[in-house]
């Protein structure tokens, strides 16, 4: 299209030319001392036209003459590299199809052949690790750093990610140490090492590096949030163990504060404090948790709590039923609060309310020690048999328990009760609910 209207130019402005110089033909004087030449003007104009197409292709032959050299070296590159991706190509479609063996050859061979042979070599140290044979890995490995300047960090990302997959790990450790000196920030070493870590059991590493991995956006959120959780409750147990108080409260101070309003690690934290008998430190992480939003997994450890003041716990828990009255995750740690602080009636009443809400072995449990403490045993024992059954069965609903006779009745009536409320009582037979403040 361009040609078409070049030449249609071309010819418009010969013609404008040709009827301009029939009109006025013109001439040109060329005068040096006694000679002179006298032309038309319009052979001047084509004559200097040839001449100057005839300067321009003797400059073009001369140039190309003499970059001969250079353009036949061009072109070697040129092949060599079309060698090398070809191969490249081929290799990659025979590894995609697990023919490991004629991958590497096809790899070895066209990275011989080609000038840029780093990706080939690479390549074929994977197709050579398929197949077992570690030392010929690890010569392609040298042979693609050498290919190349500055391919050192190429070459040392796959040579990490390779041990991880053949479970090398201390190979692996001294590569990602040796590249976290040369590209501390690589998204793909952040992602190796977060891999090493996890692989060696290594949380304390872990946690250390999961907020490079968040600035660098190495993983998506999901896979760091769930990577946190499981490297933080592994450092805390662990330090729960070595009874590591201080070190535990550094790591908690130390997580972001987004972290710290994660339910996910408040679980695992307030669990170490327990077994740290920091009950206390424990119940105040609860009960800020909770009160930011509701969970029962951590409702279920705050009646786990042996805090001094039981009577202050109960209280907090008992402000949780005006939005949670019958959740049984509830009423069986009020259950077991009451019990911590001999309420006898009231935790009677919780936990009777908790296995009629949903049936549950560990409520039926602390059910049946409290029936065996007021010298229920009849009760106890049924109590007892209800929560093996649940437990057997997967948590199919039973009957409530029994009534208890009236001298009983009267008897559990008359033990301590916290704040002045009294325990649940069976009243013709049925499970009465237990009146609750603030209802």
């Amino acid at each position: 299209m361009k040609s078409l209207i070049v030449i249609f130019l071309v010819l418009i402005a010969s013609a404008v030319g040709t009827l301009m110089f029939m009109e006025e033909p013109g001439y040109v004087l060329f005068a040096y001392g006694d000679m002179s030449l006298e032309t038309s003007l319009a052979f001047y104009i084509a004559a200097m036209v040839v001449v100057l197409l005839l300067a321009y292709g003797i400059i073009r032959f001369l140039v190309g003459l003499f970059g001969l050299p250079s353009t036949m070296s061009a072109r070697r590159q040129q092949k060599k590299a079309m060698v090398c991706q070809r191969g490249l190509a081929l290799g990659m479609a025979e590894m995609t199809e697990g023919r490991w063996n004629k991958a590497e050859k096809l790899l070895v061979q066209s990275a011989r052949r080609g000038d840029s042979p780093m990706l080939n070599y690479l390549s074929a140290a994977r197709a050579a690790q398929m197949q077992g044979a570690t030392d010929r890995r690890d010569d392609y490995l040298r042979q693609a750093a050498q290919s190349e300047t500055g391919s050192d960090v190429a070459v040392g990302l796959t040579q990490a990610e390779l041990q991880l997959d053949n479970g090398e790990y201390p190979q692996a450790t001294s590569a990602l140490r040796h590249l976290t000196d040369i590209a501390p920030n690589h998204p793909q070493l952040l992602r190796l090492r977060a891999r090493l870590y996890q692989e060696t059991g290594d949380s304390a590493s872990l946690l250390a590096v999961l907020p490079d991995l968040r600035k660098a956006r190495a993983l998506d959120n999901e896979t760091l949030d769930r990577m946190e959780t499981e490297a933080f409750a592994s450092r805390a147990q662990e330090l729960a163990e070595a009874g590591e108080l201080a070190k535990l409260e550094g790591l908690w101070v130390n997580l972001p504060k987004t972290s710290r309003n994660r339910h996910e690690l408040v679980e695992p934290y307030a669990r170490a404090l327990i077994r740290l008998n920091e009950h206390d430190r424990a119940e105040a992480v609860l009960r800020t948790a909770i009160k930011g939003r509701w969970n029962e997994k951590l409702v279920y450890l705050y009646g786990l709590l042996s805090v001094n003041d039981a009577n202050r716990a109960i209280g907090v828990a008992e402000g949780w039923l005006r939005d949670h009255r019958r959740d049984p995750v509830l009423l069986l740690t009020l259950g077991r609060l009451c019990k911590l602080a001999k309420a006898w009636g009231k935790a009677r009443g919780y936990l009777e309310s908790s296995v009629a809400a949903r049936p549950n072995a560990e409520a039926y449990r602390e059910l049946g020690e409290l029936l065996e403490q007021l010298g229920e045993e009849k009760l106890a024992q049924d109590a007892y048999r209800k929560g093996l059954q649940v437990a057997v069965d997967g948590g199919v609903r039973e009957p409530a328990i029994p009534s208890a006779p009236k001298a009983e009745e009267e008897q559990a009536q008359s033990l301590p009760a916290q704040s002045g409320r009294k325990g649940k009582v069976r009243t013709r037979g049925k499970l009465t609910q237990p009146r609750l403040s603030g209802a």
